[in-house]
């Protein structure tokens, strides 16, 4: 038995659950503010940005990050990797309380408390239905085109605790094609080995949150090589790091 382990979670939790009453009535208030006030308020977003890092801080984890010089100044959609619940703040603290929208897949909602805080300031998306998806797809450009608000996807659509990198799925393509916003990929390395999904124990391993030079959609390329090229960085990096 490791005590060192039981110790670590049991404080740990502690923690977290100090986090969540202090945010709790922020939360029930943030519910049911008006969506044009939900998704633009510098001040509601101050709070968001403190609640991704207070997360971080109460996981007891250490955690890195590379490149945040990478980050343009505007509106942006942010493209991680995704082995974890942990990577929910690890990718949301790079907004650094700018407002921004997910694109969070279906399944997110079976989680506990994610499934009561995610929906207020994402765009659920059904990947099994493709007409629901492209539904989504839509909301999403009406909420970010013409606004400030930059955009929070994992590609992978799911969750993959192999510290392998995934298939992506082509959303991201179309949404940077359609708002011509520059994609920042984010690939986050260790989560999987510190916080695996369907577990309850956080292991203590270091992680590594490595932000990439921002890709721009080409005049002449098409949908499949742009993914390619994002894609072949995640690739890369991973061998790298890993």
């Amino acid at each position: 038995m490791d005590v060192g382990l039981i110790v670590r979670n049991i404080f740990s939790r502690i923690l977290l659950v100090l986090v969540i009453l202090i945010f709790l009535i922020p939360i029930i208030i943030f519910m049911f503010l008006p969506e044009r006030i939900r998704y633009s308020s510098r001040f509601v977003f101050a709070f968001v940005n403190w609640f991704y890092w207070c997360i971080l801080k109460g996981s007891l984890l250490p955690i890195k990050y590379v490149g945040l010089e990478n980050i343009p100044d505007g509106p942006v959609i942010f493209a991680a990797n995704h082995q974890s619940s942990l990577d929910i703040p690890l990718l949301g603290v790079l907004s650094n309380g700018y407002p921004h929208i997910w694109l969070a897949k279906k399944e997110v909602m079976d989680t506990f408390f994610v499934r009561f805080v995610v929906p207020l300031i994402a765009v659920i998306v059904d990947v099994a239905s493709p007409k629901n998806a492209m539904v989504s797809l839509r909301k999403i450009l009406t909420l970010v085109n013409n606004h400030h608000r930059n955009l929070m996807i994992f590609p992978e659509g799911a969750r993959f605790e192999d510290g392998a990198i995934h298939p992506f799925f082509g959303g991201f393509v179309i949404l940077a094609k359609k708002t011509a916003r520059p994609v920042v990929p984010v690939c986050i390395v260790g989560v999987n080995k510190a916080y695996a999904p369907d577990t309850f124990l956080v292991r203590w391993h270091p992680i590594t949150v490595i932000v990439g030079k921002p890709f721009v959609y080409g005049e002449d390329e098409t949908d499949e090589s742009f993914k390619d090229r994002v894609y072949q960085w995640f690739l890369e990096q991973m061998r790298q790091n890993s």
